[in-house]
């Protein structure tokens, strides 16, 4: 109270007071994570006591209780806890409080001689949950149970260290002793003696006389009670802390408190995001030490971190090419930094922070594609497994493309990440990754494609199809041809016209292939339009002769069907080469009715497409389920 009779300043003033205020709100903050800690602590003991061990209520406590003990250890580093008889200290708060002894964690750890327990930064699960147990035991309550410092030491923990008093000096630390029968002195409760009316004077020395039968208990004649008493009280008048009759101590000027309450304002309003990045941004810039510049590079990722948990992904880009440009600058001093900023780069990318960023990707579908696509690229290839994870999750489309962008970039050179998710069951997930694969087009995946060609959904066998079509290989050429006995007919469509645009005499003749083959007519009349232009737009001269035949003399196999004649000069149309732009032009002014008909159809439907320019489907549009 006495302090703030005098307003602060509105603002510091220089370099050294705005540090100390960072350094002072860094500590509340620190302070506040580790109280909410330990009562997290408290629940999960409590959850341990009401449930039984594969009960998922405890396993959701547990289970909260690790993800809270990793936060709280990368945030703050190793914690150091001061045990006092009912409290914990953290930095010399009281972090922790509990003055019932029978539940009072604090009680039971110093009145067993533990004076201070360290938490180090490491702690893994299996060690936090055997923690967990030796605390529900050291509170359990039973008589007769070992004390604290031996279960901490059975146990034998490798990040959880503590300092304790020996028994011998516990006991000594009481600073009581009293005399046994035969007259030895030694520890004990400083009850009355039985020789008189005796009291003891709080430092072991024994008033008697007298003083001690001026204090001792009397009864109803004012006689002095002789024997022990139960109701003995030391002879110490407290002296009270606060006394209202006192009143108010002191009083402030209307001026001060306006000024007080404008202080207050000011400092409320001040932004210091800004000021303490820079900071960090100036240590980093500044450390020469690998363990000094690893700290700071931490720090800095967590503005990072904080930046795509507020949806700023444009800022998190920018502070992220911001931390390689000054590791790049300190990596010229110290090669060792390059890889200090790349462990940190990749823990942003790890799967337990990035996948928490689906529901700010679907709750914000303004961010920009493009700025999202470059943020995970320069997470690298590492953090492909959750962008694989985030495509069964995010709702935009425009956000799944920037995630496959992604992916198609960083695993140029490293496909087996996206091969491993080909198993996932759900069918959009693995379509975005067969289109993935498509974009790099990697020769030796085409063995993984095939799995995708034969998946129970047809879009993931379409999307197999295009993926394969961009591979320049004799294996993509020969699944491709598999294809054309896929059950679906859209599916023998999608892989003649991949096929054909190799434009080449191999896919034209695989093409004719399945149009003279004897249940290619029982094909609907769709499809079998649909190979005859394939057969036209893989461009081979070779197969002129073939067509002149079928639109002058008739079909393969039924003699003058008008239907064939139609297909083969739609055929003739789509090669467009001089020799079948020869035999249009003859058979345009043909006597035949049937004929000249079926060329102008076929002219007038190349003309049509070529104009009406039909888009190509645009690939990962699909919905998730």
């Amino acid at each position: 109270m006495s302090r703030m009779a005098t307003p602060s300043p509105a603002k510091p003033t220089t370099p050294e007071q705005r540090a100390e205020r960072i350094r002072d709100q860094v500590l509340a903050l620190d302070v506040k994570r580790v109280a909410d800690w330990i009562q997290a602590l408290i629940r999960t003991i409590k959850a341990m006591r009401m449930y039984l061990p594969n009960n998922p209520t405890l396993h959701k406590f547990q289970g909260d209780m690790e993800g809270r003990t990793w936060s709280m250890l990368k945030e703050i580093g190793d914690i150091t806890l001061s045990v006092q008889q009912f409290d914990f200290l953290f930095e010399n708060y009281s972090v922790y409080h509990n003055a019932a002894r029978e539940e009072s964690l604090a009680f039971r750890f110093h009145a067993d001689g533990i004076r201070e327990i360290t938490i180090r930064e490491g702690l893994e699960p299996p060690e936090l949950r055997a923690f967990l147990d030796v605390l529900k035991r050291a509170t359990d309550g039973p008589t007769g149970q070992d004390d604290v410092v031996t279960l901490l030491w059975e146990r034998d923990f490798r990040h959880i260290e503590y300092v304790y008093i020996p028994l011998e000096d516990l006991v000594e630390e009481s600073g009581f002793e009293i005399e046994d029968e035969e007259g030895e002195r030694g520890p004990g409760i400083p009850w009355p003696s039985d020789g008189g009316a005796e009291a003891f004077d709080g430092e072991d020395a024994v008033v008697s006389g007298p003083a001690g039968a001026a204090d001792a208990p009397t009864d109803a004649s004012g006689e002095a009670l002789v024997g022990r008493s139960d109701d003995w009280a030391a002879r110490i008048a407290p002296a009270p802390t606060w006394d209202e009759a006192i009143g108010i101590q002191f009083r402030l000027e209307d001026a001060e408190v306006e000024a007080l309450h404008q202080a207050i304002e000011t400092e409320t309003a001040l932004p210091l995001g800004e000021e303490v990045l820079e900071i960090v941004a100036a240590i980093l810039e500044a450390e020469e030490e690998p363990t000094g510049f690893l700290e700071s590079a931490v720090a800095f990722q967590r503005f990072i971190e904080l930046a795509v948990e507020e949806a700023d992904v444009a800022r998190a880009n920018a502070l992220l090419a911001r931390l390689k440009t000054i590791a790049a600058k300190q990596a010229e001093r110290r090669a060792e930094f390059a890889g200090l900023a790349g462990q940190v780069i990749r823990e942003i990318g790890r799967p337990s922070f990035l996948g928490q960023v689906a529901p700010t990707l679907n709750g914000h579908p303004d961010i920009d594609p493009a700025v999202l696509t470059n943020f995970l690229v320069q997470l690298g290839s590492g953090a492909a497994p959750a962008i694989c994870d985030l495509l069964g999750q995010v709702n935009h489309v425009k956000h799944r493309r920037a995630l496959c962008e992604a992916l198609a970039i960083s695993c140029r050179d490293d496909v087996e990440v996206l091969i491993a998710r080909l198993g996932d069951s759900r069918w959009y997930v693995i379509r975005n990754i067969v289109y993935v694969l498509g974009r790099i087009a990697h020769q030796g995946v085409e063995r993984a494609l095939d799995r995708a060609l034969h998946h129970e959904d047809v879009r993931v066998r379409k999307e197999a199809v295009r993926a394969l079509g961009c591979i320049e290989s004799p294996s993509s050429r020969a699944y491709l041809i598999s294809a054309f006995r896929d059950p679906d007919a859209g599916v023998r469509v999608q892989a003649a016209m991949t096929l054909a645009a190799k434009r080449d005499d191999r896919a034209a003749q695989s093409i004719l292939g399945v149009i003279q083959a004897p249940e290619f007519a029982r094909r609907d009349l769709s499809e079998r339009q649909a190979f005859f232009e394939a057969l036209g737009r893989s461009g081979s001269d070779s197969i002129v002769p073939k067509l002149e035949t079928m639109l002058v003399k008739g079909g393969l196999f039924r003699s003058g069907s008008d239907e064939e004649r139609a297909h083969a000069a739609l055929g003739l149309a789509w090669l467009g080469s001089p020799a079948a732009i020869a035999i249009l032009n003859r058979e345009v002014e043909s006597k035949r009715d049937p004929v000249r008909r079926a060329v102008e159809a076929a002219l007038t439907t190349v003309r049509n497409a070529a104009m009406g320019g039909k888009p190509a489907e645009p690939p990962a549009d699909e919905e998730g389920a």
